[in-house]
């Protein structure tokens, strides 16, 4: 079996030999490029055991040199391209055993991620209930209400005082105490917001969605807003924030649309923890008479009685449009003064208009 294999590779051509193993040395016989892209190394030589059942004296002992120990050659291209090269030397430069870390790319602690992100998390207070965490031996799961004095009750720890801080800071003070009074010697505790109480703003008035809403980090007036649904047709551009401060409270007229004052600028400002947003009503005039459809409606800027009368359905087959009368209140006195009007004369808010009845 041998000698039929050292025919055959003294025979064959160099695109039938076999793909050697790339730590033996190449066969007898094999092509030079073959012999050169995976060429023996000198090693300390061995000798080769006899075969079963030959005489001790038959023959000397054959030496055969030991199989290289080098590293494994991988050739980027085909055998006999003459191209060859390690793993190392394929890729331009050995990689470390560790990859160090960018500090741009470093991941910060829990206390720079909320910062980053505008304080999304935010300070716990009264009311809110937190999920507690507590990894280790001795830890377990806790559901616990801030209560009205700001503290939260930990296992192990009693009442710990928790208003006005963020979660992870919490949980390091909790992992200190622990640590501290020897309960455990390395505690992890996690926190996270269950339901939040405490930083809750009130949206009322002229809104699709009135009600209360949870501060998730920055929420501005105009956010608020956007969060319920947004102000009804017959909403006022002017909306009113309302803060307590000092015992009491402030009140801020903000300008939220401008359908009633087109050149007006909006304006918007951060929410505080209690804050309250009142949409009140649009500015409104009043249309009776013989028109289609009577009733109060918003002021428009440049507002005239033509137009008015056409928001109000415009004037039925009995109307006469040159018996409209307007009735205008004093808005320091209350006093009530009516005058006949034309169809340009213009409309302030509060103004009633009545278009009378033709004679035939």
């Amino acid at each position: 079996m041998l000698a039929a294999l050292v025919i055959y590779t003294q025979t064959a051509g160099a695109q039938d030999l076999p793909i050697p193993d790339p730590v033996s040395p190449a066969p007898a016989g094999a092509p030079a490029d073959f012999q050169r892209y995976n060429a023996p190394v000198e090693s300390p030589a061995y000798t080769a055991p006899l075969p079963m059942g030959a005489p001790a004296s038959s023959a000397a002992p054959a030496v055969y040199a030991a199989p290289p120990i080098a590293p494994v050659v991988t050739p980027p291209g085909k055998i006999g391209s003459g191209r060859r090269g390690t793993e190392g030397e394929l890729a331009g430069n050995r990689l470390p055993d560790t990859l160090p870390i960018s500090p741009a790319v470093a991941a910060p602690a829990d206390s720079a991620v909320e910062q980053a992100i505008g304080g999304a998390i935010g300070a716990v207070g009264p009311g809110d209930t937190l999920g507690i965490n507590i990894m280790g031996t001795g830890g377990g799961q806790v559901r616990a209400t801030v209560d009205a004095d700001g503290r939260v009750v930990v296992p192990m720890l009693g009442q710990v005082p928790a208003s006005g801080l963020n979660p992870s800071t919490l949980a390091r003070r909790i992992e200190q105490g622990l640590r501290s009074k020897g309960y455990m010697t390395d505690p992890q505790v996690a926190i996270e917001v269950l339901t939040l109480r405490s930083r809750i703003v009130s949206v009322l008035g002229q809104v699709a969605r009135p009600g209360r809403y949870p501060i998730e980090g920055r929420l501005s007036v105009l956010e608020l807003l956007a969060m319920a649904g947004g102000a009804t047709n017959g909403a006022a551009d002017v909306a009113t924030l309302v803060r307590r401060a000092g015992g009491g409270n402030d009140r801020i007229n903000l300008y939220v649309g401008n359908r009633q004052s087109p050149s007006q600028t909006v304006q918007d400002t951060e929410l505080r923890p209690g804050d309250v947003v009142f949409v009140p009503e649009a500015p409104r005039f009043y249309v009776y008479g013989e028109v289609g459809k009577p009733g109060a409606y918003p002021i428009e800027p440049g507002l005239n009685v033509m137009r008015a009368l056409a928001l109000a359905g415009g004037l039925t087959p009995r109307a006469s449009d040159s018996r409209i009368d307007l009735n205008r209140s004093d808005a320091l006195t209350g006093a009530v003064t009516g005058k006949r009007v034309t169809l340009t004369d213009a409309v302030q808010p509060g103004d009633v208009i009545h278009v009378n009845e033709r004679f035939f």
